[in-house]
């Protein structure tokens, strides 16, 4: 099966925020990464509006220079905690950062990768604005080009 499943997918990406939904999707994302011996890639995607618990943060450092320190700051908390979850693997892990709507950018993040898999959890850091808007997962599952697997 291995074999196979290399032979389409080259890469494995799980959206981070902090969430616990996003905790369980890195460890299923890297029990998969290991199992498959695929790279895996962590994807935070930084707010323009306020969508999570660090949008008070952003509100209060207007100016660009801060708006990209927190940025940086906030990934590499995120990251570092998604790491802690995972624990060691053998695999490649990259981290990428994006900035603007959650759903929006990983939409466009994924059509830029048609040989990926997609690990997301059902729910991030803003339960207000699901409700509202609907959530990031369900965005992703209607308009990603490739295969989405939501943990809960």
């Amino acid at each position: 099966m291995n074999a196979q499943f290399n032979d389409i997918i080259e890469d494995i990406i799980v959206t981070v925020d902090g969430s616990e939904n996003a905790k369980r999707a890195a460890r299923f994302a890297a029990r998969l990464a290991k199992t498959t011996k695929n790279k895996m890639t962590l994807l935070y995607v930084f707010p323009t509006r306020a969508t999570s618990d660090f949008d008070f943060l952003s509100i209060t450092h207007p100016e660009e220079e801060d708006n990209e320190q927190l940025k940086k700051e906030t990934a590499r908390k995120v990251f570092d905690e998604a790491r802690r979850i995972i624990g060691d693997q053998d695999q490649e892990i990259k981290e990428e950062i994006l900035t603007g709507d959650p759903a929006t950018e990983i939409i466009h993040y994924l059509e830029k990768r048609p040989n990926t898999i997609t690990v997301i959890g059902r729910r991030g850091l803003s339960r207000f604005e699901a409700l509202l808007l609907g959530s990031v997962s369900e965005k992703v599952v209607r308009h990603a080009s490739g295969p989405v697997t939501i943990i809960h």
